[in-house]
């Protein structure tokens, strides 16, 4: 799985064989075939366990934001699960994991359904049910098209960081997460209707 995980990443599902994984691993083709099927069938459970890494981190910071004490602003909510999505980005494989996701939600995905049903809806639902909790007037709805309006604001803004880099001064690059964090929480309370923002 070590192996299978390094070379999925690094070239992608379509440029590594079995034989690379098991070379790389020590094992042998038969033991990949008697666990996992076929290649496809270690890619999903590949896939799955990264998704379930970054569902359980992302589930464990909303849960913490639902149960504190006192009860967290929107603006803190916003601001917190949003900078969770750069937080990630400090990680080696970050990237390449960011590729692998965008693929997998596109027409030439491998195994589509896991990244909707191991990723997004479990934590679209949480995140939705603590927006619900801390702007209650929104409805079920306007919170829905909410939570995926943020977190598509994120990912534009994650994929796109290196050209928009580019058109941004020096001066303005060293700040320019922070000022994303920023823009993307207070266009979102805007968004949300919230008179809890500065």
């Amino acid at each position: 799985m070590e192996s299978a995980t390094k070379l999925f990443l690094a070239n992608g599902f379509e440029n590594v064989s079995i034989r690379q994984i098991t070379m790389a691993s020590g094992s042998n083709v038969a033991s990949v075939n008697y666990h996992f099927s076929d290649k496809t069938g270690l890619y999903r459970e590949v896939l799955a366990n990264l998704l379930d890494s970054i569902t359980r981190e992302k589930l464990a910071l909303l849960e913490k934001l639902e149960q504190q004490k006192p009860p967290a602003r929107v603006e803190d909510v916003l601001k917190t699960y949003i900078r969770s999505f750069f937080d990630a980005l400090s990680s080696p494989d970050s990237d390449r994991l960011m590729q692998t996701i965008y693929r997998e939600m596109g027409p030439d995905a491998v195994t589509g359904d896991l990244v909707a049903t191991r990723l997004i809806l479990p934590i679209n639902q949480a995140f939705k049910a603590l927006l619900l909790k801390v702007c209650p007037e929104l409805g079920e709805k306007k919170a829905s098209f909410c939570v995926s309006s943020i977190t598509g604001q994120v990912l534009h803004f994650i994929r796109s960081r290196d050209i928009l880099r580019g058109i941004h001064s020096p001066t303005q690059n060293q700040t320019f997460i922070e000022d994303v964090i920023e823009h993307i929480t207070q266009f979102s309370l805007q968004g949300l209707g919230s008179s809890q923002h500065v």
